[in-house]
Parts: structure tokens; sequence; C-alpha cells
């Protein structure tokens, strides 16, 4: 029998009733194999190993061809035999998971557990947090609404019943909660790359586990408190004893949570935080502007894409990643815009110029470099020079457009007093970038050039994605061969 659900298949395998005991011929010894990435073409006819503390020719006697690895062979011969084994299949592939932990995945090299990545996108997932004081009202409520036991007709006893339950379900309902947030809270550890870098760019090093790990430090508190309290007043030998006990109960147990509700506002500001950073789908094309500050990249993102970041005239306007689309002939592409980088090296730069550099390192993305010539922006056309040469030597393997922006400020504009020996930022001064854009947001001039090599351009990091689907499926298939042979 065979259940399908969610992409999990669930098999059945019901063996027929062995044949009555016979002298066993002796086979020829083969190779065991003991993998547990299979692969759809390959057999899954796989002899399990031999259990050492059994006799060789019992095991040889149980053998069967078709029975998977993990099974536990019955001892009295004759009796139907029966197993359960989980498949999850893929695309390429189907994995078993015998007597695993379905949060990992086995290295079928040496048996270990391997942690799969998230995909971009798991702030998405993130629960809501309810304020501390939501979470204490409701667990008063529900708590004093416990009944004792039935049938119990000590009015001691009954009250210290009554008492117990009620601590231990004040208890629940304030801990509950807060397990819940700590284990759906993505681990850093699982989150993709550029996710990472964005906690630690927003919040700071080791800020995100700290705030968790105080949540989870008031979870077992209460728990312990809770636990303590409802076992003093489950001994109480009267009735005003039991009522006794059952008001300090409440009142500590409401204090201990009072105390470290700090940790749950913290909580709720990091959620907010994380659900309101922009998703990058690696899957769809991405065009990225990187330039100075105040090049003009915010005004090509309203221009180019449904993207409406806010425009000023001055530096540092975009502070974080800001997200916009394009649709395209029923193609639909994504646009960044990053904060501007200054002219300085990598380990000197602020956060905010980090998350720049971010979205360059990790998400597979196009380029548009934005240059202002007319140094209307504030920054030295030799400090724009430095900062584009070292930007296109760490990531020029990127597909890439050059656009000078404010080209009708270039006949106007006086360029500062800097040395023109050298040739490159002279020529770079006069002309910029080799097959630059010329583009005016003002005039509109360019524009409609610009849009068309976008378009061309994110066509072709389609095609780049679509390749590199394709080569980590055909990796991940000769890899899963290897193993089996």
């Amino acid at each position: 029998m065979r259940a399908a659900a969610g992409g999990r298949a669930f098999q059945l395998h019901l063996l027929c009733p062995r044949r009555p005991w016979r002298p066993p011929l002796l086979p020829a010894p083969q190779p065991h194999l003991s993998p547990t990435l299979l692969t759809r073409g390959a057999s899954t006819d796989v002899t399990p190993p031999e259990v050492s503390s059994s006799p060789p020719l019992f095991n040889r006697c149980c053998r069967s061809p078709t029975r998977p690895q993990g099974f536990l062979p019955t001892l009295e011969p004759g009796v139907p035999t029966i197993y359960m084994c989980r498949w999850v299949h893929t695309a390429t592939s189907s994995v078993s998971f015998d007597d695993r932990s379905q949060a990992g995945l086995t290295d079928g090299s040496n048996g270990d557990i391997v942690h799969k990545s998230e995909m971009v996108g798991a702030f998405q997932k993130i629960p809501m947090v309810m304020p501390a004081t939501d979470i204490l009202m409701s667990a008063q409520r529900k708590s004093r609404n416990v009944p004792p036991t039935k049938g119990i007709t000590n009015i001691a006893k009954r009250e210290r019943n009554k008492g117990a339950k009620q601590l231990d379900a004040l208890m629940k309902e304030l801990s509950v909660p807060l397990r819940t947030y700590t284990e759906n809270f993505p681990r850093r550890r699982d989150l993709h790359p550029y996710e990472r870098s964005l906690i630690e760019l927003t919040f700071g090093e080791g800020y995100y586990e700290k705030v968790l790990g105080r949540v989870d430090a008031l979870r077992k508190k209460i728990n312990s408190v809770g636990k303590q309290h409802a076992s003093v007043c489950a001994k109480s030998l009267t009735k005003r004893e039991a009522e006794e006990r059952l008001c300090e109960g409440r009142k500590e147990l409401e204090e201990v949570f009072q105390r470290g509700q700090h940790a749950i506002e913290d909580l709720i500001n990091v959620a907010k935080a994380l659900r309101s950073m922009p998703v990058v789908d690696p899957h769809i094309p991405t065009l990225c502007l990187v330039g100075s500050p105040n090049v003009g990249k915010s005004s090509l993102v309203r221009i180019l894409s449904t993207g409406k970041p806010e425009v000023c005239s001055y530096p540092f306007t975009t502070r974080g990643i800001l997200m916009g689309h394009i649709v395209s002939n029923h193609e639909r592409f994504q646009v960044t815009d990053t904060p501007g980088l200054l002219t300085r090296h990598d380990d000197d730069r602020n956060n905010i110029e980090k998350l720049t550099l971010a979205v360059l390192s990790y998400l597979p993305i196009a380029v548009l470099y934005v240059h202002d010539l007319s140094e209307d922006c504030g920054t030295k056309v030799a400090d724009q020079y430095i900062t584009y040469k070292h930007i296109k030597e760490r990531f020029g393997d990127r597909l890439w457009i050059n656009v000078i922006s404010k080209c009708d400020l270039l006949d106007k504009a006086v360029p500062s007093s800097f040395d023109y020996d050298d040739d490159e930022v002279r020529r770079y001064r006069m002309f910029g970038p080799e097959d630059a854009i010329r583009v005016s947001v003002q005039s509109q001039d360019g524009t409609e050039e610009l849009k068309e090599r976008v378009h061309h351009l994110l066509t072709s990091q389609m095609a780049r994605i679509k390749d590199g689907k394709s080569e980590d499926e055909l990796q991940g298939t000769d890899s899963n061969v290897r193993q089996l042979t």
C-alpha cells in the first residue's frame, strides 16, 4: 500500500510467509551495498549486512534480495514479515529515512546526517509573536477555568488537586508559546548565506541568537517554578493551605514572566524587522544597481521597475535593500536598489555598505553600475573610478552594464581639480567605461536604450540560472551513482 501526501510516500511491504526451512545452498559471497541515497533508475535490490550477533548460517537463510537496509528479520521461521520504510521523492532521486530524524538528510558515504540549507524566504515564515501582556492574560484566564478531577469527595484533596492542576495549566500556557517561538524561528546555520548576512548586518553579531536564548531561558525558568509550586500544592493537608499555595504559585509565576517579558518584546522587534526585509528569489533573474552614493540609482529603479524608492538630493538616501519588479514579454524579473559605496577598503565599510556587498556576494545577480561624471553626487570622479575598479575586479564574473547618469549635466559641470596624468582616469572622466549608456532621467535621454539592454541582460541571466540548475542536477545524479557503485 502506498499513501502519498506532501511529496512523501509511505510504502508498506508485506512479504509472503516463508517456506518450510531447508538446508541452504551456500551462495558465492557478494559485496554488500549500503547506500541511503538512490536514484530513480537504480535498482533497490540491496542485500542487508549480516548481523554479527547471529549465526552466519541463519543470516543466509533469512536474507531476502528484496529487503531494504535497516530491516529486522523475525526470529521465527514461517511468520509473515512486515516492515515500513519512508521515502522522500525529489525530481532526480529518492531518499530513504530509516530511524533518522526528518530534519536532516543522510549522507550515503559515511552515514552522517547533513542539514539542508533553507532557500531564501525563511523570514516570511516567521511566526507571529504575541505581546507579553496578551500571553499573560490568556494564561491567567484559561488556568482559572481548570476544574478539579471528578469523583474526589474529600474537600482538602479536591482543593489541592484543583490547585496543582491550575498551576500546571498556568505554567504550560506561559511556556508553550515561548517554546513555539524558539522552535519555529529559523536557526542561523540553516539560513541562506544572504539571509545570514542580513541578520548580522541588521542586528549585530550574535544578537539574534542572544534574543532567542533569553526567550528559551525564560521558558525553562517558568517550567522550573511552575513544577515546584504545583508539587508543593499537591502536598497540602488542608483546603486553606492548598488555596494559599495556589495563590503563592500564581504570584511567583506571574512575577517570573513579567521580569522576563523584555525578551519577548525584543523578539517582537526582531520578527518585525526580519519580516519586512525584501525577499529575493534566486531562481528569478535579478538586476542589482550599484554605485557611489547619490549617483541616481533610485531614480533608475523608478523608471525600470515597479519599485518606488525614496529619491532625495543627499547621499545614503537608500539605507537598505529595496526591491522592484519588471514584467516584460510575460516574463518577470527582479530589481534591487542598494546603498551607495564609498571609496575605502571593504573592512572599513559600515553595515549599510556591507548590505550591498552581501547582495553581490551571495545572490545570482546581474550588475547595473551607475556612474555620475558630472560630480553632482558629491563624489569626485577619481574616487568613483577607484570604487568601480575594485568592484569590477571582485565581481567581474557577473553580467554587467555600465550607465552614465545625469548626462544632461555633463556640459554644465565643472570638473574638480585632480591629477590627470593617469590616462585611465582621464579617459574615464571624458568617456566613462567602455560601452557605457548615457542616460538622463530628467530629459528621458537614453532610457529606451537602457530598457532594451536591461531586458537582454536579464534574459541572458535567466539562461545562466537554468544552466546552473541543470549542472547541479547532473552533479547530484553523478554523486548518487558513485555512492551506489
